[in-house]
């Protein structure tokens, strides 16, 4: 014996209207990134070369520093190691994203 009995004549029958139609940005919002603040640990000495350096005029704050820096090691990448990054770095800003929409919904 069979579990489902269909009625084939059902599906003639039947009209489905939908009230309300939604968008795809309604669902799933159109940027998938987020800024806010974190902290490096890092040790002493490197905390008093960061200082240093912004003491030399080297940058405006310590975010430009270390943001020049990473940006100069990464133009020694190969393409290859490039794109790579490119790939990982989306997948944490991805991250970061999810965690904040699953904080700010709850």
């Amino acid at each position: 014996m069979s579990l489902l009995q269909h009625n084939k004549g059902l599906s003639k029958e039947v009209s489905v209207h939908a009230r309300n139609q939604v968008s795809r940005d309604e669902i799933v919002p159109k940027t998938q990134s987020v800024t806010f603040t974190r902290n490096l640990r890092v040790d002493n000495h490197i905390t008093n070369q960061v200082a240093a350096l912004l003491d030399l005029g080297v940058a405006r704050n310590t975010k430009q520093l270390i943001s020049d820096m990473v940006q100069a090691r990464i133009n020694q990448l190969s393409k290859e190691d490039q794109n790579r990054l490119q790939k990982i770095v989306q997948s944490l800003e991805m991250k970061d994203f999810y965690a904040i929409q699953s904080k700010t919904n709850h």
